[in-house]
């Protein structure tokens, strides 16, 4: 991923311009983007980009505590971008990233909705391993609950990744 986008009106620009079948809320306004955190003590986001066009957003957070604690990471692809290996790049770059910026970094956690196939694929070829499942944990905007699947890549597992 390119580092942090700077112009928060191309990111408003994303999120409102897109459908998140799979985020709490699927479709954005203006405000609901503009309160996206992307930028913080605890927070980092990158672009997702092909050929130079910026096609998603990737955002790791709860990265104040990386002894004890793991990051999360939310990633937005662009409609016209997905299943086209943009979210695998993605989750690729920003493990390599994390893994690479911050030694003593254990471990990388991933949610996704139980039925989000596309993700769980994703999160699977990147060497994310599901630990487990939290029954509705995910409610969407119309009150609708669905199970939430927890991933993780431990350090030890992406080190021994890297060398096949």
């Amino acid at each position: 991923p390119v580092r942090f986008p700077e112009d928060h009106e191309t990111v408003i620009d994303l999120l409102t311009s897109n459908d998140w079948p799979f985020h709490g809320i699927s479709r954005l306004d203006r405000t609901q983007a503009t309160n996206v955190q992307i930028a913080g003590p605890d927070t980092a986001s990158f672009w997702v980009e092909s050929d130079g066009e910026r096609v998603g957003l990737v955002r790791a957070f709860d990265l104040d505590d990386l002894v004890d604690g793991s990051p999360l990471f939310d990633i937005r692809i662009a409609t016209t971008h997905r299943n086209c290996g943009m979210g695998r790049f993605a989750v690729n770059s920003l493990t390599d990233y994390l893994f690479d910026s911050q030694p003593i970094l254990h471990r990388i956690e991933a949610t996704t909705r139980h039925d989000n196939d596309p993700m769980k694929a994703v999160l699977h070829r990147c060497g994310y391993r599901q630990e487990g499942r939290l029954v509705q944990a995910w409610r969407s905007s119309n009150g609708e609950r669905f199970d939430t699947l927890v991933y993780a890549v431990l350090r030890s597992e992406w080190v021994q990744s890297r060398s096949r």
